[in-house]
Order: C-alpha cells, then structure tokens, then sequence
C-alpha cells in the first residue's frame, strides 16, 4: 500500500512540474459507453507564452453538444485547431475523448457546426474535423482549420525567438457520387467527393462542371460576381432545389 501511494504521489509530482502541459490518460464510463479521455488542468493555459491561440471560438469552454455514438451529450467545449482535438468539461475539468466523436457543435453568436468522416482530401484523412459552412443533401461547403506554430527566425526583430500561432484554411465541396435514389437516403460521407474550392466562379464551376448551367443562371439572376464565402453558400443552397 506504501509503496502503491508513493508511485501515485511520484506521478502526481511530475504532473505538476510539467505545469500547463500535465495530462494523464483514464477510462470512465458514461452513457453507458466506456471511454478513454485525457485530463488537461482547465486553470492552466498550456500555450500562455505563445502569442495567439489555438482555441475556437475562443480560450474559454462554450455551452454545446458532442455526438458520440449517436448520441448527443450536452456539455461545455471548445476546438483545439492545433491536435485537431475537441476538448469539453467532465466533472470540473477539461478532458478531450480518445474515443472518436463524430461532430460537436458550438453554441456561439453563429452554431459552430464540425464534423469528421469526409473523404480524404489534400493531406487531411476522414479522422480530421472540418467544420460545416453549408450542410446540403448532394452537397456540403467545408473548411479544415489547422493552428501552426511559428517561430519569428529574423534576429534583426525585436520579438526573435517568440513563437505565435496561424491558422490555415482550406475550403471544400463535398459533392454526392450520385442523386439519393429516394427522398428519405441517407447519403454517407464516403458516397462523395471532396472538391477545393475557393470563392469564385471559375473555382466553383471546376469543382461542379456539371452544374455550370445552372451557376451561371443563379449568378445572372442576382447579377453577382461571386466574391465571397456567403455568396458561394446562396448558389448551393439555389442548387440543391435545382
């Protein structure tokens, strides 16, 4: 028993010493599913000499739900951009799953909508999280957020050295394989293709040749040139109908 305390005290001891970045692995069991998560301090910020932040929408938890085994668990979360991680409160601390969860939203002044599954694209897999701009039946806009780390490499600068995070996007179409055969398919993400994409006719038109009769009668119509994230939603959504 002794000897059992002192190795838990020991560990305990190298958790604190590593401070922002301690985190241990357990298993719990909720809903009646089992599950591994890891446990962050939530009163530390593992990046407070970082200029910048990781996090979406922000540093602090938000009031959301996850989707785990089709499920909806109710709880408080943000987006880790950097680990692609999706990081909630459970029982006063922050902990993310290792277990997948399949999509999680995050009530902001806009729902936050992030999913995974989507066919491979660029150098992302279907285990990446993107979140949904657009969620058609035949087709769905996405983008994939990804927070690097940089580090100012110019000694002639007076922050040298200093290390900040950038996002980078990369925007989708997921397109379907085919037309559902009935009203009420449920087309999977795998019976579909991801297209890049960005804001523009010529990039939209390359990503659905097929439509392109169609595009250009709805930009006609609204006597658009399609510059912008939002435009390019209102032509899908014109095109789901059509």
């Amino acid at each position: 028993m002794h000897q059992h305390v002192s190795s838990w005290l020991a560990s305990l001891s190298l958790m604190i010493a590593f401070g922002a970045q301690a985190q241990t692995t357990i298993t719990t069991s909720g809903s009646n599913t089992a599950q591994a998560i890891r446990i962050y301090d939530p009163f530390l910020t593992r990046y407070s000499n970082i200029e910048g932040s990781p996090y979406i929408p922000s540093d602090s938890v938000q009031n959301g739900w996850l989707v785990i085994n089709n499920k909806r668990v109710i709880t408080k979360l943000r987006y880790n951009s950097q680990t692609g991680e999706v990081e909630y409160i459970q029982q006063d601390k922050v902990v993310t799953p290792v277990n997948p969860v399949t999509e999680f939203f995050i009530a902001s002044a806009d729902t936050l909508h992030f999913r995974k599954g989507f066919p491979a694209a660029s150098t992302w897999s279907a285990n990446d999280f993107y979140q949904v701009l657009f969620d058609g039946r035949t087709q769905k806009l996405v983008k994939h957020i990804k927070a690097e780390l940089k580090t100012n490499t110019d000694v002639m600068q007076n922050d040298f050295g200093k290390e900040r995070f950038q996002k980078r996007e990369e925007y989708f179409i997921w397109v379907a394989n085919e037309q559902p055969p009935t009203e009420n398919y449920f087309l999977k993400l795998a019976e579909g293709q991801m297209k890049s994409v960005v804001a523009s006719r010529k990039s939209l038109v390359a990503a659905m040749p097929e439509k392109t009769t169609n595009i250009d009668r709805y930009l006609a119509e609204q006597k658009m040139k399609l510059k912008s994230w939002s435009e390019l939603i209102g032509i899908l959504n014109y095109l789901e109908a059509h």
